[in-house]
């Protein structure tokens, strides 16, 4: 059985080492007193999670030794949403509806643990990190639908969801929240009322915390008229909504949509009815201008917390790169459907190879997008928390130096040197920027 005296190396390792530390101590008496023996085997990697997310060190409490399999046989995370599918409603066949969703909790705990014990291992990129986490969101929304509606089946040929944001993107971080839109096909005030009511509920699940945690955090304020509209859209009144007039924030926004649940074809029909209008024809100075300002009122309204480096909205940031891949998309998609993609990425590696955007550039900003990304998820992590930033006074987040492998003994010297990298990833990304919205 392992000892805190042969586990320095690992702890000498972790991002947190006096949480990981005490919490190895729990884990070891838990295990003696229980008669796990080594459990689970591979120690370092634990020790590793321990000292990188109090979140899921509680869940890893929780689950007791159920848990070890995980760190064990780490997942390779090439299953797909439907699989994931499959993989929930057998677990949790047979059981009593609160029984199903409380499985459906652990379950998706679990999955999240193993993809994150994947970015612990280093046995996966940040771009493969983030898809294995919207396909498990995508997978588990699905399922929970699926079990609200086992008493009325036709429920589920009467809605359907947009994803929107990251989600659309495949690319959700630890700690993102769904932001969902629901359509129905439109008809009677009794069907809108049914399927508003189901929507409902559906969020009241979702969003229910519980000793085995809770599924998501829901925002839908990107729907139609944002938080004074419908909670649910008749297909019809979204698609007379996106064909009409709009602002070209609006027309930004869908570019990160993508259809998610749609068994009876009702939202991929509104979007293909809409596409053009959202990829229409813009006049240039007039679709610059707007983004720009769009940029800037972004930092006004909502700003950043006061001592702190913001990763999304700071210059530099991960905003600026979406902003900008949006432009080019809304630019030139008119003409070039291959650009009509939802996960900026993919925006890059299109543009750049239609010419759009100079090849040096697209593979800078796709470092520096995996690099703030990386950045993110390891603030996030620690609490499951969809925060972007981090102190100005980095030597305060011995955390963050460490998970980015700045460890040196001296935290100043840590500080200064993870400092340099993020002002220069950051500077060169902003000159991308002005260069690209020509503003000298």
């Amino acid at each position: 059985m392992a000892s805190i005296d042969t586990c320095q190396d690992a702890l000498a390792k972790a991002w947190h080492q006096d949480i990981a530390n005490s919490s190895l101590e729990r884990w070891l008496a838990l295990s003696e007193k229980n008669h796990w023996g080594r459990c689970p085997e591979n120690q370092d990697l634990l020790i590793s999670l321990f000292g990188a997310s109090w979140y899921f060190t509680r869940f890893v409490f929780f689950r007791g030794r159920n848990i070890a399999d995980i760190f064990d046989e780490p997942r390779t995370l090439d299953f797909t949403s439907v699989s994931l599918i499959q993989d929930f409603m057998k677990t949790s066949s047979g059981a009593d509806q609160e029984t199903q969703f409380e499985t459906l909790k652990i379950r998706k705990n679990e999955i999240m643990l193993a993809i994150l014990l994947a970015q612990l291992s280093g046995s996966h990129k940040q771009e493969e990190i983030e898809s294995a986490l919207t396909r498990l969101a995508e997978a588990t929304l699905s399922c929970a639908i699926q079990i609200l509606a086992v008493n009325d089946v036709e429920i589920l040929d009467n809605i359907a969801i947009l994803s929107m944001g990251r989600m659309a993107g495949d690319e959700m971080n630890f700690g993102s929240d769904l932001d969902l839109i629901f359509l129905y096909p439109g008809g009677s005030q009794d069907s809108a009322y049914k399927v508003s009511t189901f929507v409902r509920k559906l969020m009241r699940i979702i969003g229910l915390l519980s000793p085995a945690g809770l599924l998501y955090e829901v925002d839908m304020r990107l729907r139609p008229h944002g938080n004074s509209g419908l909670l649910v859209t008749g297909a019809q009144s979204f698609i007379d909504y996106h064909k009409g007039e709009r602002e070209i924030w609006e027309r930004q926004m869908m570019t990160r949509c993508r259809v998610v649940v749609d068994n009876g074809n009702i939202a991929s029909s509104a979007f293909a009815q809409i596409e053009s209008s959202i990829y229409q024809k813009f006049d240039e100075k007039i679709l610059r201008t707007e983004i720009i300002d769009m940029r800037k009122l972004v930092v006004d309204e909502l700003g950043s917390k006061q001592g702190q480096y913001d990763l999304k909205r700071g210059q530099g940031g991960i905003m600026d790169i979406d902003f900008l891949t949006h432009y080019l998309q809304l630019l030139h998609g008119h003409e070039d459907s291959s650009l009509r993609t939802s996960s900026t990425r993919t925006a890059l590696r299109k543009l750049s190879a239609a010419g759009k955007i100079d090849n040096e550039a697209s593979e800078f900003l796709l470092e520096a997008y995996d690099y703030l990304k990386t950045i993110e998820s390891h603030v996030r992590v620690f609490d499951m928390k969809s925060i972007s930033t981090f102190p100005k006074d980095i030597s305060k987040s011995v955390g963050l130096l460490r998970s980015m492998n700045y460890q040196d003994d001296n935290i100043e010297n840590a500080a200064g040197q993870f400092m340099d990298d993020y002002r220069d990833m950051t500077q060169k990304t902003r000159n991308i920027f002005k260069e690209i919205f020509s503003l000298g």
